[in-house]
């Protein structure tokens, strides 16, 4: 699975036009290839719109953007909503399990993301890799509203990984904060395998989500 992650800074003036502008991504619905696409406001900066969309493969990616996309932007009108944009891309390496069984459910159901891009040591990459099968993802997936997510790295930087999860709500992701995250993190102990740390969280705008046919 590819995952595509957008992030566009918007000015106050013309954030109520990004917001429609986004809308009009529900066409990608009808796309081969296409899992589904999810997003909202960063609630740490108002201003930055964080994007997600899944593709079953690169190739259909590919022809997405060869014979769509463009059509998409146009009539949008999107590119003039935006100061920046930054796109980038990640493979799958594990799924992340939770309670949805699949990604459409993941899609529809999830409210509330949190993902972060953990840039792992070059010579720590699978012991890393290692502790997101044998110890993140069994402690989340027995977290109340954890829907599921995946583990992915970069397609430019081989040692950059995503970790993207879903929720049912912003409450559970802060009841999975307080009373299992702090145990998973001393025995996962990152601090060993990681040089930096970034990544962002947003409620899902239900106007944004996009759901495969």
């Amino acid at each position: 699975m590819i995952i595509k992650r957008i992030i566009c800074k918007v000015n106050e003036s013309k954030k109520e036009a990004f917001f429609d502008s986004q809308k009009q991504w529900r066409s990608l619905s009808e796309v081969k290839g296409f899992l589904g696409q999810l997003g909202g406001w960063n609630t740490a900066d108002p201003l930055t719109a964080c994007i997600y969309a899944f593709w079953k493969t690169q190739r259909e990616y590919d022809v997405f953007m060869e014979e769509v996309h463009d059509g998409i932007v146009d009539r949008s009108g999107q590119i003039d909503t935006y100061e920046s944009i930054e796109v980038s891309f990640f493979q799958e390496k594990l799924e992340i399990p939770g309670m949805e069984a699949g990604m459409s459910e993941f899609v529809a159901r999830t409210n509330y993301i949190r993902a972060t891009l953990p840039q792992a040591k070059e010579e720590a990459v699978q012991r890393f890799t290692d502790m997101q099968a044998k110890v993140w993802n069994p402690g989340m997936q027995k977290s109340e509203g954890m829907l599921g997510g995946t583990f992915a790295f970069s397609q430019k930087q081989r040692n950059l990984c995503l970790v993207l999860t879903g929720w049912k709500s912003e409450a559970d992701h802060r009841g999975y904060m307080e009373e299992r995250f702090p145990d998973l993190l001393k025995t996962a102990d990152p601090q060993r395998d990681v040089i930096g740390l970034t990544g962002e969280q947003c409620k899902v705008e239900e106007a944004w989500r996009v759901c495969a046919e």
